[in-house]
């Protein structure tokens, strides 16, 4: 009997309680618990992301000031480095008209010569 009881048996990933699950695929005791235990796995994942995800916002907003109400403006290397873009950190890329831009969220800047960077808005 004592073996019949510990088969039946299963460890709750959150508290490491041992209880009885009453379906087959009953991970945890309650689904308070569950519930717990994905908010705590999401809020991880979350404090993962966040110094990237700043960085990012930080770059659109360079990108978004130096474009103010401009469609596109042209800046050279060193004025974006100077305003704070961080060149190692973007969302995409995409290649348009058979130009490589360089994305972040809605805004992008593409290389056009050996020290200037054109910036502009992507539709959207």
């Amino acid at each position: 009997m004592k073996e019949d009881y510990i088969k039946n048996t299963a460890i709750d990933p959150l508290t490491g309680e041992e209880f009885v699950p009453k379906r087959s695929n009953q991970k945890f005791a309650s689904r308070e618990n569950q519930i717990m235990f994905n908010n705590l796995k999401a809020a991880e994942e979350r404090r993962a992301k966040e110094k990237t995800r700043r960085i990012l916002n930080s770059n659109r907003k360079v990108l978004r000031t130096t474009l103010g109400s401009h469609n596109e403006v042209i800046r050279s290397h060193d004025y974006l480095l100077g305003a704070g873009l961080n060149f190692g950190f973007n969302t995409h890329r995409m290649k348009i008209d058979g130009i490589n831009w360089i994305c972040i969220d809605d805004h992008a800047y593409a290389l056009i010569d050996k020290n200037t960077f054109k910036i502009k808005k992507l539709k959207g």
